[in-house]
């Protein structure tokens, strides 16, 4: 699959005509103030998963610009949030920037990119990017089964 493909998954999990249902925005939209801070038992909490998907998206963007040295690191991973009506909009705020971002770059990334391995890991740009989709639905099913 080619680029364009990518970012067609990308923008139909993230905010589109998702096959799996509710898109990843269709459902944190629906999101109330009291389900942020939901668990269940040691899970994450709802805003700590968003965050954690960020945060894997900036990765993305950064090994797509070449950043050589970018890592995501275990305060960043799954931080800490106090679950507010503030803390959430930017997060919310943050993770569509991080999709932008990311759509962006790999609109300037040439097809033959995807081939190669991604800096410091043992995997292609096209696995990092398949397996960002995958993360994705990995999660929005934790997500729905927090805000129930």
């Amino acid at each position: 699959m080619h680029r364009q493909g990518i970012i067609e998954l990308l923008r139909r999990t993230f905010d589109g005509a998702a096959w799996h249902g509710p898109s990843v925005m269709d459902t944190l939209r629906k999101v109330t103030i009291d389900q942020l801070g939901q668990r269940i038992v040691d899970s994450h909490s709802l805003i700590e998963i968003v965050e954690h998907m960020t945060a894997w998206r900036r990765f993305a963007v950064e090994k797509l610009r070449g950043n050589t040295t970018y890592d995501v690191d275990a305060a960043a991973n799954f931080p800490k949030v106090d679950p507010n009506e503030e803390s959430w909009l930017i997060t919310l705020q943050q993770f569509e920037d991080s999709q932008l971002q990311l759509l962006e770059q790999l609109e300037q990334t040439d097809d033959s990119r995807l081939e190669q391995v991604v800096e410091g890991r043992n995997y292609s740009y096209y696995v990092m990017l398949h397996g960002l989709i995958h993360h994705d639905v990995y999660h929005l099913g934790q997500i729905v089964l927090l805000r129930k």
